[in-house]
């Protein structure tokens, strides 16, 4: 067993549980026999070691846990060498420690030697690459007792780089990815309680319909009871998407992302900027492409002026559309630049949050470091919005669905 000084830091930064299961699927896919408890007690060793970990000490580590018939000692030799080749091996130290078997039948050769592409060690899961650096030495500083370390090399981030760059940034391919993530995101759409029961073992009140019907198979006595529970609905989301010049940069990307509302589930959509128009059957179209440019084309006040007040009571009077609202959650994306009475969108956003079960307010300026809701519009709208939230890129999705199914 060497001393701490001349241990390698090679699990310095690395996920050793996923480095165990990927050095396990090389054994299996190699011809070896590994049970998913030698997997854990694997992982369990290097654990208990630690990421400074001397070659020879990780073999031993990974042989005692993992191989069990002696007979497969010579197969996990040839795998251990094939993975720790000289790209992850310090200089001047074995691939394999001496004593180790490493002889094998004429079978297993040929096993690892025909999935010598899979086998490599370049499918490791190492979240850090090693680079071969001078060590400090030891306590004492003799220095020649230095020796080459292996410390972490930062690899890029496995996140999607499309995640922190704001929506008026993504070209056409990654505003349909971005809507597909919130498509997934709404898997699981907020529900409404309904007045109508459903059958349930274990309900809170008695069907005594249905335990009167049963009783008569059994002389009228009453031995099963059947019990209900409130049955739950899909709640509708209403969307109003501000269209208007201030909103530019940022009116296909919104676009976008309620169309995956309109496919996830109930989602009806309007877009506005002096005037109110419903896009929501030309966003349900299979094309992301064809149903913007076909919501696009319904807008006919697109990049205009802007009159949320004005449009907010239009639907709220609208015969049919108002009762879309009551019960709903309704998103209101805008930057809050309004042309109408800041009082009268008051007076509006009041109206609303009364028929309305949430009321979720997304303002893309709010990103800004230096924002301060300074917008009329916005300021006075802000007291009736259950949430406020920036929407302006694609980590700003889950904030979204936070307050849309909270």
């Amino acid at each position: 067993m060497t001393n701490d000084s001349s241990r390698r830091g090679m699990f310095a930064g690395t996920d050793q549980a996923l480095f165990v299961a990927v050095f396990t699927r090389k054994l299996r896919s190699a011809g070896l026999e590994i049970p998913l408890s030698a997997t854990r007690r694997s992982a369990a060793a290097l654990e208990l070691i630690g990421p400074r970990i001397h070659l020879s000490d990780l073999y031993w580590a990974l042989r005692i846990s993992l191989v069990e018939r002696r007979e497969d000692l010579a197969l996990f030799d040839r795998v251990f060498d094939a993975v720790f080749s000289s790209e992850f091996t310090p200089r001047g130290e074995n691939k394999r420690p001496s004593g180790a078997s490493g002889s094998g039948d004429t079978e297993q050769k040929l096993r690892v030697e025909t999935n010598a592409s899979v086998i490599t060690g370049a499918g490791l899961a190492w979240s850090s690459m090693p680079s071969v650096v001078e060590d400090e030495g030891d306590d004492d500083g003799d220095e020649e007792d230095d020796d080459e370390t292996l410390l972490p090399e930062l690899r890029p981030s496995a996140e999607n780089p499309l995640v922190d760059r704001p929506f008026d940034l993504l070209d056409e391919a990654e505003l349909i990815e971005a809507g597909q993530r919130l498509e997934s995101a709404m898997q699981q759409w907020p529900t409404r309680r309904s007045r109508r029961r459903q059958p349930w073992s274990s309900g809170s009140s008695l069907d005594l319909r249905t335990t009167l019907r049963r009783s008569m198979r059994t002389g009228g006595e009453p031995v099963s009871f059947a019990t209900t529970r409130p049955r739950h609905r899909l709640r509708r989301v209403v969307v109003l998407v501000d269209v208007s010049g201030s909103m530019e940069s940022f009116a296909r990307s919104y676009l976008h992302l309620t169309r995956a509302l309109t496919v996830a589930g109930r989602a009806e959509v309007f877009a506005f900027g002096t005037e109110l128009t419903r896009i929501t059957p030309a966003l349900k179209h299979r094309s992301p492409v064809e149903a913007i440019d076909l919501a696009t084309a319904e807008v006919v006040d697109r990049f205009g002026g802007t009159r949320i007040a004005h449009n907010v009571s239009a639907f709220l009077r609208h015969p049919r559309w108002s009762g879309l609202a009551r019960g709903a959650i309704v998103v209101i994306a805008s930057d809050g630049w309004d042309a109408d009475n800041p009082d009268d969108l008051a007076a509006a956003m009041t109206r609303l949050k009364r028929l309305a079960h949430r009321v979720v307010w997304v303002n893309p300026r709010m990103a800004a470091a230096e924002f301060e809701p300074r917008a009329g519009a916005f300021a006075a709208a802000m007291p009736h919005c259950d949430a406020v939230v920036s929407g302006h890129s694609v980590a700003a999705i889950d904030d979204l669905v936070s307050a849309i199914v909270a």
